[in-house]
């Protein structure tokens, strides 16, 4: 069996061994919903989400389909797929597309308990020009309308189901940050939809991704693909003709859903180190709005934490009471940004 056959393979398989549950299941049922709505998060498999906030109860993931020539999964986001596809070489990667959910695939997965177990939901969604998956559960609510509002009922629960998606204005390691954000607001203990959704938008207009791209002639053809114009900045600092007469490694930026090229270098660890110095820079700037920068690596996170320039910034940040979260990337991720690739999120201060 060739290599990537047998990866394939077992990432058919991994999809399968999952812990967390193949369908939504019924909750207990809290009375005091009645006064205080529960608020459940939901992200894209392409967000680089922990296993434990992953594993949170109040925390669901939007699959993704992800597609190869002749083969079709969909990505749960599960640690499983991820240990799996961290084998998967560069071009299988390469090869692959992500797109949103069918909803009948999606309504087969949560319907009807996803409208019983929370009050509202608030999707918070990847950057639309690489992913329009929350389009699927609009879609899927709205469709199950009338039988959602009866259930509800049934269940002596308020018959309103609010559904609400904000745009994350990024990608990777961006929403994962925004994400651990929001599980902790006061909006989302306190029910309060319409307060965490102008939070969600606020982080958005100020979280900074950085980028250093482990093959960026990939990202060129997989997002030039996708024929985006906001991607254009991405897609024209890794194409092949300009990284041939130029640096190679590109450091790329998104920030308030805008995408950009920082600075090109000749080799990948010094665009990597270019990257953590960013977050760095912000620290001693006093430049962080939360004192929480996100990581997420396609590669050994042990050998990650081992290096001079990561070693630097964990001394830096334990100074400045910052914490670091480090991740793996997600399948989708790796699509979207290239394998062995390393991205670096954190929110800026808020000018007054």
């Amino acid at each position: 069996m060739r290599e990537d056959d047998k990866n394939a393979y077992l990432l058919g398989f991994a999809s399968t061994q999952q812990k967390i549950p193949e369908r939504e299941e019924a909750l207990p049922i809290d009375p005091d919903r009645a006064l205080h709505p529960l608020i459940g998060l939901m992200v894209d498999a392409g967000t680089d989400l922990s296993g434990t906030m992953a594993a949170d109860r109040r925390v669901r993931i939007l699959p993704l389909t992800i597609q190869w020539p002749g083969r079709t999964l969909l990505d749960k986001g599960t640690a499983e797929v991820r240990t799996v596809a961290r084998q998967l070489s560069h071009e299988r990667i390469r090869s692959a597309e992500v797109s949103a959910p069918s909803v009948e695939a999606l309504s087969y997965r949560m319907h009807p308990h996803l409208a019983l177990n929370f009050d509202r939901l608030l999707l918070l969604a990847t950057h639309p020009a690489l992913v329009e998956a929350s389009r699927s559960v609009e879609q899927m609510v709205q469709q199950h309308q009338e039988e959602i509002t009866h259930l509800r009922r049934e269940r002596q629960l308020r018959p309103d189901y609010a559904l609400q998606v904000v745009n994350s204005r990024s990608l990777l390691s961006g929403p994962a940050l925004q994400a651990r954000l929001l599980l902790h607001a006061p909006e989302l203990i306190a029910g309060d939809l319409p307060g965490l959704a102008r939070f969600a938008n606020t982080l958005s207009e100020h979280t900074e991704v950085w980028l250093a791209p482990g093959h960026p002639a990939d990202i060129a053809f997989t997002l030039g693909r996708l024929e985006h114009p906001d991607l254009a900045p991405w897609v024209q600092a890794c194409s092949p003709r300009l990284t041939q007469i130029m640096h190679r490694y590109p450091v790329l930026s998104c920030t308030a859903g805008r995408f950009g090229l920082e600075s090109r270098t000749s080799k990948w660890k010094s665009a990597a180190a270019q990257v953590i110095d960013a977050a760095a820079l912000a620290i001693r700037s006093r430049q962080l709005r939360f004192p929480l920068i996100q990581l997420s690596y396609d590669g050994s996170i042990r050998e990650l934490r081992d290096w001079p320039e990561m070693q630097s910034l964990k001394k830096l940040a334990a100074e400045h009471e910052v914490k670091l979260h480090v991740t793996h990337m997600s399948l989708g991720g790796r699509v979207w940004a290239s394998a062995q690739s390393l991205s670096l999120a954190f929110i800026r201060q808020m000018a007054d």
